[in-house]
């Protein structure tokens, strides 16, 4: 696994080896950092559910000023220690934690948000009302969650349906506050 592009390109990262740990597959990461865009004007990006933190990595990478990952596995929780550290990332906080937990207590608001639990947990949906209910997402953020293609998605009110696409066996579903929020 490695990061694609930006200031971290090429460099390898650790992948976490579990089972119940899904590495986010090359293609999949590029189609999603593909569809977002730069990312120089983003400030605050969250990783949840990070795993061995690549996505969050990536984002970095591309231009996010700062991130936060939330992992709650111990093992995956110090393979994303060892990659940050490995490539002496500063501007990073790293949370072991409940990610629904981590969501119930946070005061922080974020320019992006990433969610890619695992596909069989079925925690995105109470992931996205809690995201919609405390008002973490920036107003001008995006939102994006990677999920089983048989995955059926509530999205909730106040945010629409920006983009969609499938890689593989992969949705990549990006979000935006609405209009009437």
């Amino acid at each position: 696994m490695r990061v694609i592009a930006g200031k971290y390109r090429r460099r390898q990262l650790k992948e976490v080896g579990l089972d119940s740990t899904r590495s986010t597959k090359d293609r999949v990461k590029e189609t999603m950092f593909s569809m977002l865009g730069p990312l120089e004007s983003y400030t605050a990006a969250l990783d949840l559910f990070a795993g061995s933190g690549a996505l969050g990595i990536e984002a970095l990478s591309r231009g996010v000023t700062h991130a936060t990952f939330v992992e709650k596995q111990p093992q995956a929780f110090l393979v994303m220690k060892e990659n940050i550290n490995a490539l002496s990332i500063l501007n990073a906080t790293q949370h072991k934690d409940d990610a629904l937990m981590f969501l119930r207590t946070t005061t922080a608001t974020f320019d992006v948000i990433i969610l890619d639990p695992p596909y069989t947990a079925g925690m995105l949906d109470e992931a996205l009302e809690l995201i919609a209910k405390k008002n973490l997402l920036q107003p001008h953020g995006i939102m994006v969650s990677l999920t089983h293609k048989s995955t059926d998605i509530r999205i909730p009110e106040g945010f629409t349906l920006k983009k969609d696409r499938r890689v593989g066996i992969t949705n990549i579903t990006f979000y935006e506050w609405s209009e009437q929020a």
